[in-house]
């Protein structure tokens, strides 16, 4: 029988993770507390403790404890595996990957029984949210794996007693999602809802979107103006409304390095926008957050300098960061130039917008 930790403070909780941290490095396999129900846990360079949830029967997980350890773990999970696990991490999702996603990444430092183990069902992983499963991850010095039942269990007590091999689990706090983690299976470029739990298959569906944020100063004048242009564009090649664009796989927004939020565009650029058939009333502007940037697919500035900026405290984003301008030019800020500045700038906007609507893949 599991022993059953229940803490009441901040500094048993502390005590019951170090606890679970000293039986797992000792092959033990521990029940932890996820949003998504409790889940029985070994760490992966643990072959007793792997061993142990091999036998329990459940298909595993190999849960990365970043989504950047995820991708060393598996270098060529596909594009769209990356962006549901860069837009949907943590939380109860299950991604089944498949081995050659494994093929040169850090899978290869565990043990052979384990990376049996882990592709005996096929490769799956998965981040659970939750406070004692996140400590967990911070403290351990490997990922941990997880067995992946059918049923969602709520309790320490019922995992327990479901898993034999449990000898300590940790009950604090309550499941949040009693639907349980949805599985999604990557297959080539495409995907498909193994089993639907708490994230629903249209929300799974816009998460594979491609997401495009334009970044200026204060994302009053220029970014916005470049969103709603490159909305209105695409909604007419798509032959949609712009409503419709999540649903095609778009979403479009905009952001300022100086920005703070819910400020109006300017009213020369709703104007503008407005004679390109887009309303930009609505407009609040946000400040360019590390949520957006680890969500976007393309990131456009307006000038070098604004990249720059990005890239000091992002390099790991070269590839995603661009000047909006082809050329390498900079659109210089229009705000207090008159209208006619505006003007010059909605047009040389528009002109890179074409240029870079050219590199789209529109179906």
């Amino acid at each position: 029988m599991a022993e059953i930790l229940r803490p009441d403070n901040g500094d048993d909780l502390q005590d019951a993770v170090h606890q679970a941290v000293q039986r797992l490095a000792s092959g033990e396999v521990v029940g932890v507390a996820t949003d998504g129900g409790f889940l029985p846990v070994a760490l992966a360079t643990s072959e007793a403790g792997v061993a142990l949830l091999t036998n329990s029967g459940p298909p595993l997980a190999l849960l990365p404890r970043t989504s950047y350890e995820a991708f060393d773990f598996l270098p060529e999970m596909s594009r769209i595996g990356f962006k549901l696990a860069r837009r949907l991490w943590p939380g109860p999702i299950v991604l089944q990957a498949g081995e050659a996603a494994a093929q040169d990444g850090l899978l290869g430092s565990l043990s052979e029984s384990t990376r049996a183990a882990l592709l005996r069902d096929g490769l799956q992983v998965s981040a659970p949210s939750g406070e004692i499963v996140e400590q967990l991850g911070r403290l351990v010095a490997a990922p941990l794996v997880a067995a992946i039942p059918d049923s969602v269990f709520d309790s320490a007590t019922a995992v327990g007693d479901a898993f034999s091999e449990i000898r300590l689990a940790i009950d604090a706090g309550n499941v949040r999602f009693a639907e349980g983690p949805t599985i999604v299976k990557l297959a080539g470029d495409g995907w498909s809802v193994e089993r639907e739990g708490v994230v629903r298959k249209e929300t799974v569906q816009r998460m594979t979107a491609e997401v495009v944020i334009f970044v200026c100063t204060g994302n009053t004048c220029r970014s916005p103006l470049a969103e709603a242009l490159l909305r209105g564009k695409l909604a007419a090649r798509l032959n949609c409304s712009l409503d419709d664009l999540p649903d095609r796989g778009w979403y479009v927004s905009s952001a300022g390095l100086a920005a703070g939020y819910g400020s109006p565009a300017s009213p020369e650029s709703v104007q503008l926008a407005r004679e390109h058939g887009v309303d930009l009333n609505a407009h609040e502007s946000q400040p360019l957050t590390e949520r957006l940037l680890n969500h976007a697919d393309f990131v456009f500035t307006m000038t070098r300098g604004h990249r720059e900026a990005i890239l000091s405290r992002r390099p790991d984003l070269v590839e995603l960061v661009e000047l909006l301008a082809r050329d390498g030019s900079d659109v210089p800020d229009p705000i207090g130039g008159g209208f006619d500045e505006y003007q010059r700038c909605c047009e040389s906007i528009e002109k890179h917008l074409d240029d870079i609507l050219s590199q789209f893949s529109l179906t």
